[in-house]
């Protein structure tokens, strides 16, 4: 084969030339397609603007009709409500009349205030005579707490703060009224009988009393050891330690233990809140007693304000290299029966400075779950309870609503500890389950009080089986409230977002479009949580609906049943029928065929692009008349109150 002659140097720069020129034509080929795209790209851009645009437009357009239609049906809507609660109003007013009571009428703060200056004018000088007034305040807080359960079903915020601000102040004026009775008692302990050790107690109130007294007091300033402090009658034990006498050297030394089923500082932590009520326990300073002088009995008078002396425990005082260290104190107490109490309870103090709840120095805890009693070991004495996050049942895992009977619908949530099934109904809210014996007096009630308006009866119960008891109903805020005092907290806040991860609460405006829009339709639509809900913008909130005319049972977590479900959109101002479904992510936005977005859910069905065969039937049945107001708004407050949007 012959061998290849070596090209030259003109053959070379030809190749070179010929491969720049076919490099450039290439790239030229290459920016020209680019352009060509670019230019395509913001055409189309362009036009699906200026389709967009004009598709707001006309949105805006619609919604803006409609907004008259909606408000004129809310308008009735509000109407008819307010005429049957007026009717409510009047016999409950009458009952509240005939009982003729003598409590102030707490929607009059002038009244309010009568009462509290009339109390202070009259001190009490016995503690039965400070307990009894204290009963008489709780009447009057209950009055305010059902006050403050009717603004908050409103959404009135400043009634609210209102009504604590006052609940506040009356409980702390039962506190001074106890004080008063005890620096009584203090000043004249010399005529209490004393043991062989000179040691004084005494207690007041019963197991199941709202408040008890227990007193102890040591009348010399020498000989004190460790001491068992017992009040069988109030079941309130202490065991305290040498050390209390060692730091408050020179002093007859008392301690009174006050324990009340409510807690002072309630709703001031914004993170924790008290179950099972507070003990407060004082070291309080005997005064010097009375002498005998020529017939004369002389009595040292305490100058104003220091009365009743709280001695520190810890003292600062002694809190030196040298000085004694103090020693723990043992307290224990009985849990009232209502209270949700879990294994391994966390037990606080009270720390008025920084207003919120710790758990330094207090250590051994331990809960008797058949006996109700907690015990625990503190370095210092103070104001105790069981404490809790106040986001322990969140987030809500899933739930779902669905009609049971004419106006009536079921409300099962799973939280995160239980699973709660409710009844709504025109009457308020009942709980059904869970069955624990701590929450069947929220469940069921004496058919006496079931009846009594006075104390938040219907009058609509009928009797549970065997005929002693009768399904509590109360409004949804009343009910819930209960809840929350026996440790089940389903009145969440915008702040408890902060403690879950990944949530953040739905704007006011989405939220209260859905829970409006939603209520209409509970009386024939299943209503269930989505679970991409929580991906979606604050301003979005995601539900499924369902038709239920036949009242039938069905399973929202079914997967089989995806399809059933049509998921529906909530804007602040408008609402729409969506692609969603659950097994699909991400979460499908996209608008239904044929479907545009609409001032509210009423509309979205009656303008559907294929109506159905029953839609003259369907619409009516979805106005709110006199007949279902009470209904529609008991379904509103309650998925309102639990914020069911916010916090699945």
């Amino acid at each position: 084969m012959g061998r290849k002659g070596k090209k030259n140097k003109a053959q070379l720069e030809a190749e070179l030339k010929k491969a720049a020129e076919e490099q450039k034509r290439h790239e030229d080929k290459e920016r020209l397609l680019k352009l060509e795209q670019e230019t395509l790209a913001k055409h189309r851009a362009r036009l699906d603007e200026e389709l967009d645009s004009k598709e707001k437009v006309l949105e805006a357009e619609r919604l803006d009709e409609e907004s008259g239609i909606v408000m004129r049906m809310k308008g009735e809507r509000k109407q008819n409500l307010e005429y049957e609660q007026a009717k409510l109003q009047d016999r409950t007013n009458w009952q509240k009349f005939i009982s003729c009571t003598s409590r102030p009428n707490v929607a009059f703060e002038n009244e309010i205030t009568t009462y509290m200056t009339l109390v202070r004018e009259t001190p009490p000088i016995e503690i039965e005579d400070a307990l009894r007034k204290c009963r008489e305040s709780e009447d009057i807080v209950g009055d305010l707490m059902e006050l403050y359960c009717k603004a908050k079903e409103e959404g009135d915020t400043a009634r609210q703060e209102w009504c604590m601000r006052y609940v506040h102040a009356i409980r702390e004026l039962e506190i001074e009224q106890i004080d008063e009775a005890t620096a009584y008692l203090l000043q004249y302990i010399e005529k209490k009988e004393a043991n062989a050790n000179m040691q004084v107690f005494l207690s007041w109130g019963q197991q199941q009393d709202d408040i008890k007294v227990g007193f102890w007091g040591h009348l010399q300033s020498k000989g004190f050891r460790a001491k068992q402090i017992d009040h069988p009658k109030i079941q309130i034990t202490l065991d305290m330690p040498k050390s209390i006498a060692q730091q408050s050297v020179g002093h007859f030394i008392g301690v009174r233990s006050l324990y009340t089923t409510y807690d002072s500082a309630n709703g001031k932590d914004p993170s924790q809140m008290s179950v099972g009520g507070m003990i407060r326990v004082d070291l309080l300073q005997i005064p010097p007693f009375s002498k005998k002088v020529k017939g004369w009995t002389i009595r040292q008078m305490p100058s104003p304000g220091q009365e009743l002396l709280r001695l520190p425990y810890p003292n600062p005082e002694h809190q030196t290299a040298t000085a004694i260290a103090a020693q723990p104190c043992k307290i224990e107490y009985k849990v009232p029966p209502h209270v949700l109490v879990g294994r391994s309870p966390t037990i606080s103090w009270w720390d008025p400075q920084e207003e919120k709840w710790s758990t330094d120095s207090i250590n051994d805890i331990a809960w008797e779950p058949d006996a109700r009693k907690v015990s625990f070991w503190s370095a210092r004495l103070a104001a105790f309870s069981i404490t809790q996050p106040r986001h322990l049942e969140l987030p809500y895992r899933h739930w779902s609503m669905r009609p049971v009977a004419p106006l009536l619908a079921e409300l099962k949530i799973q939280a995160a500890r239980y699973e709660l099934h409710f009844l709504i109904s025109e009457d308020g809210l009942r709980l059904k389950g869970p069955d624990e014996p701590e929450l069947q007096r929220v469940m069921y009630a004496p058919p006496e009080e079931a009846n009594d308006p006075e104390r938040g009866g219907t009058g609509a119960a009928q009797p549970a089986p065997g005929g002693h008891k009768a399904p509590r109903i109360r409004s949804p805020a009343t009910l819930l409230r209960e809840l929350r005092e026996c440790g089940l907290n389903l009145l969440p806040e915008d702040g408890d977002a902060e403690h879950l991860e990944g949530y953040e609460p739905k704007c006011p405006e989405t939220q209260a479009r859905a829970y409006s829009d939603l209520s209409e339709i509970a009386a024939y639509y299943d209503i269930a949580s989505s679970r991409h809900n929580k991906s979606l913008p604050r301003q979005r909130a995601l539900v499924r609906i369902r038709d239920n005319p036949l009242f039938d049972e069905f399973d929202p977590l079914d997967p089989d049943c995806d399809t059933d479900y049509q998921a529906v959109l909530f804007f602040p101002d408008k609402s729409c029928f969506v692609q969603s479904l659950e097994r699909t992510s991400p979460c499908a936005q996209t608008l239904k065929p044929g479907h545009v977005t609409h001032a509210s859910l009423y509309l979205c069905f009656a303008k559907v692009p294929e109506p159905p065969a029953n839609q003259a039937e369907l619409l009516p049945r979805l106005e709110v008349t006199c007949s279902s107001a009470r209904f529609v708004e008991a379904v509103r407050q309650t998925m309102q109150l639990m914020r069911l949007l916010c916090f699945v």
